[in-house]
């Protein structure tokens, strides 16, 4: 009986020491000998969304030679701005603004012309009333020019004229134009005295919600973080890729993984981040462009 008993001891004790053995080896194996996994990250950089651009209008209709010439013209700014308002009166828009930012750019483009002696909206350098405009920081979202050449008689004239062109009363029943700039001048072109006739019409910056250049400058330098973490976690990948992944190197592999993994966490949060201004920045330039619709 004694026997019997000591071999049942026996067989229970080395059944429990394989359990143990094995408790160990699982555990050695799944915990001392495991490789740390690979954290995801967003890698397709179209995942951010794409800025949307701000819309400026610019209506520039053909030029307007005049084909009635009166011996007796003369031309004043204060007389075509009004002459000018009583023909949106007509039709039930409101008055242009008188605005002295649009009469330099009016009267730049106007001494421009006799100066190059050209008359087009396009000098011969390129200018033209929305590049002077930003040359005096005139800041607008829409802006317009209707010229004339001739000696017209008189500022009644001038403006019906303007009418009489599609392109012309186009501009000058233009709702969305708030603001108006007027310039008329006596001068020597190719040859001859005549008049040039200058309106500048606008829809002033300031009219609208603001689109914020600091959130703009947020957005690219966020952006540019994100591009250089993405060339940095691509060469840690590259490494693990040709790395051995065996136990005896496997201390190695982990740092590594631990290194992609905050590079992935780092990007991730950036992301996020860079979505959130992305979305509000959208947000500003919708209604901006709302706006200028309407």
């Amino acid at each position: 009986m004694g026997k019997i008993k000591f071999k049942k001891l026996a067989v229970i004790f080395i059944v429990l020491a394989t359990i143990v053995a094995s408790l160990s080896l699982f555990w050695y194996l799944n915990t001392r000998g495991s490789f740390n996994k690979i954290s995801d990250f967003i890698k397709n950089g179209n995942s951010l969304d794409i800025l949307q651009n701000i819309q400026k209008e610019v209506s520039t209709p053909g030029s307007l030679v005049s084909k009635i010439e009166s011996s007796r013209s003369y031309l004043t700014n204060p007389g075509v701005f009004a002459f000018t308002n009583k023909e949106r009166a007509n039709i039930g828009l409101s008055a242009l603004l008188n605005d002295s930012g649009l009469n330099k750019v009016a009267e730049e483009r106007l001494s421009d012309m006799f100066a190059r002696q050209y008359f087009e909206h396009v000098s011969p350098i390129g200018e033209s009333a929305s590049t002077v405009a930003d040359d005096f920081m005139y800041e607008y979202i829409s802006i317009g020019e209707n010229i004339a050449l001739g000696n017209f008689e008189d500022d009644r004239t001038l403006v019906g004229a303007w009418m009489n062109s599609p392109g012309h009363r186009a501009n000058i029943l233009n709702p969305k134009f708030t603001n108006l700039g007027v310039a008329v001048g006596r001068g020597v072109y190719e040859g001859k005295s005549t008049w040039i006739g200058v309106q500048i019409f606008s829809k002033p910056l300031s009219q609208c919600p603001t689109v914020s250049n600091v959130l703009k400058g947020q957005i690219d330098s966020i952006v540019s973080e994100i591009d250089i973490l993405k060339v940095q976690i691509d060469i840690v990948q590259e490494e693990l890729q040709t790395m051995e992944k065996s136990q005896r190197n496997r201390e190695n592999y982990n740092q590594k993984v631990e290194e992609y993994n905050a590079l992935a966490k780092e990007i991730n949060s950036k992301n996020a981040i860079a979505k959130g201004f992305i979305n509000n920045y959208n947000e500003q330039v919708k209604l901006f462009n709302i706006c200028i619709a309407n």
